[in-house]
């Protein structure tokens, strides 16, 4: 099981169980990569990530799932 800590709005922290996300919306930049993840939980909730958070979570997200170019999988 794959867990992340994300701010929330409130100046919180939550922590994600990445075996729970249903489905992901990407938005990159053009320039400077990945600027924008959702994550919508299998729940009905949605995390919105931005910037570092957002990166983080698509490596995770990478790992987790065996996806090439993510970090150590072939």
């Amino acid at each position: 099981m794959a867990l992340i800590k994300v701010s929330s709005t409130r100046g919180d922290y939550v922590l994600i169980n990445l075996g729970q996300v249903a489905w992901a919306t990407v938005e990159d930049r053009a320039t400077s990569g990945t600027s924008r993840v959702t994550l919508h939980m299998v729940d009905g909730a949605t995390f919105q990530l931005r910037d570092a958070e957002a990166e983080a979570v698509l490596a995770g997200l990478q790992t987790s799932l065996g996806e090439p170019g993510a970090a150590g999988s072939p």
